[in-house]
């Protein structure tokens, strides 16, 4: 009969416990792992945004440079417009 009472666990509540806490502790992990993950993206999307913006500041002023050559700018210089070879900005 000793035998037959090591065999078997202490409780089944023990179990439960035992349980109960690694999934707690699993959940806790798992959010952890995810709120870096989150947080790591938004900090790149907010980068993109900001590499995005800069292009298209950069694209309304060169839009703007030829806007000013086509309009007058360069008429007032002599009879025929000049185009500019309008280089781009390459990061």
């Amino acid at each position: 009969m000793a035998e037959l009472a090591n065999f078997f666990p202490p409780s089944p509540i023990y179990t439960i416990v035992y349980i109960g806490i690694a999934g707690i502790v699993g959940f806790i992990l798992g959010y952890l792992l995810r709120s870096g993950i989150i947080a790591r993206h938004k900090k790149r999307i907010l980068s993109l945004e900001d590499e995005m913006l800069s292009n298209h500041s950069r694209i309304l002023e060169l839009e703007k440079e030829i806007s000013d050559l086509k309009n007058g700018k360069s008429l007032m210089n002599g009879k025929h417009p000049v185009s500019h070879k309008i280089g781009s900005k390459t990061s």
